[in-house]
């Protein structure tokens, strides 16, 4: 890959072919190959050499606190533990869960159906087992919450990008 940069040193555009560069001179612009795949945003021209941009605090702060939102919208996805089964619950799972305890109402009360838990066993369960499933996820979500607010808060009062970095999502 060719990095290409301008007078300041900031990068301008890449090639995977070599450039012309006579061209590039024309316009004061560098090449510089490297095997090396970088986040465009975090490099720069130093001394003839790609060099990574110094990251800020506040960068490292953001960057931190978009991997435990991600983290935390991963596990409220993740498959959920009900009566001795795991049950998936991605927006799919979710979807049928909805419409099984419409249908399952509709047949009444001791009305049940076969389900296939995450781990591909099946499970009978009714109207009332998928609404403890759906309340099991809304109180491992609300946990997912609370630990995300406070990881955040401790990324947002650290006073280092390692103490930053340190922060877990404890659940």
């Amino acid at each position: 890959m060719y990095y290409i940069f301008n007078e300041k040193g900031e990068i301008v555009s890449t090639s995977t072919a070599a450039p012309d560069l006579i061209d590039l001179a024309t316009r004061t612009e560098v090449a510089v190959e490297s095997a090396i795949d970088y986040d465009l945003n975090e490099i720069c021209l130093k001394d003839g050499g790609i060099t990574l941009k110094p990251i800020n605090i506040e960068t490292v702060k953001q960057r931190k606190i978009l991997m435990l939102k991600r983290q935390r919208d991963n596990a409220e996805v993740a498959p959920v533990a009900y009566n001795g089964n795991t049950y998936d619950y991605d927006s799919k799972a979710r979807e049928r869960i909805a419409a099984a305890i419409v249908a399952l109402d509709l047949q009444g009360e001791d009305a049940n159906i076969a389900w296939t838990t995450a781990d591909n066993q099946d499970a009978i369960v009714t109207a009332a087992d998928l609404r403890a499933i759906v309340a099991a996820v809304a109180v491992r979500s609300n946990l997912l919450h609370i630990a995300y607010r406070k990881a955040k808060a401790q990324v947002e009062s650290a006073g280092t990008a390692e103490e930053a970095d340190a922060v877990t999502l404890e659940l």
